[in-house]
């Protein structure tokens, strides 16, 4: 199941655009970091972020962010292992980084929403969860 989320300032332009499917083809290309959405128990909404960052997924299914963190590896679409309906995007990053928060090398994301502008995911499964919730909303340049 997919859901769409959008800040108030362009939410009928992304609702307008249709879902498009998860896969390598439709996450190529460069996406920068613009808003997000974290909860510390309470109503939140879409705010811009204080840093921004992009990332490249390439067309030989590897990536290239610069968060200031390992910046490269591979990528790929896989189903969520508790919910066969959901695909995440799997991360496998090419340098060593803090096995406590990304096991075996990898980050999962779940993907909310995706079409040819915008890209929403959420932290799920291994690695970073946010205890209240958080999203984070990608523009494709």
């Amino acid at each position: 199941m997919l859901s769409l989320y959008a800040c108030d300032n362009n939410e009928d332009e992304i609702e307008s655009l249709p879902l498009v499917a998860i896969n390598s083809d439709t996450l190529v290309g460069e996406w920068k970091l613009v808003e997000s959405k974290v909860s510390s128990g309470g109503q939140v909404s879409w705010s811009p972020v204080s840093q921004s960052y992009t990332i490249k997924f390439l067309a030989d299914a590897t990536f290239i962010k610069n968060d200031g963190n390992c910046e490269r590896g591979t990528y790929r679409v896989v189903a969520h292992p508790e919910y066969e309906a959901k695909q995440m995007i799997e991360l496998t990053y090419s340098c060593e980084v803090d096995q406590a928060i990304y096991p075996d090398n990898k980050s999962y994301w779940g993907v909310e929403a995706l079409n040819d502008r915008y890209l929403v995911y959420h932290p799920t499964y291994k690695g970073p969860i946010c205890t209240e919730g958080c999203s984070y909303k990608f523009k494709k340049q």
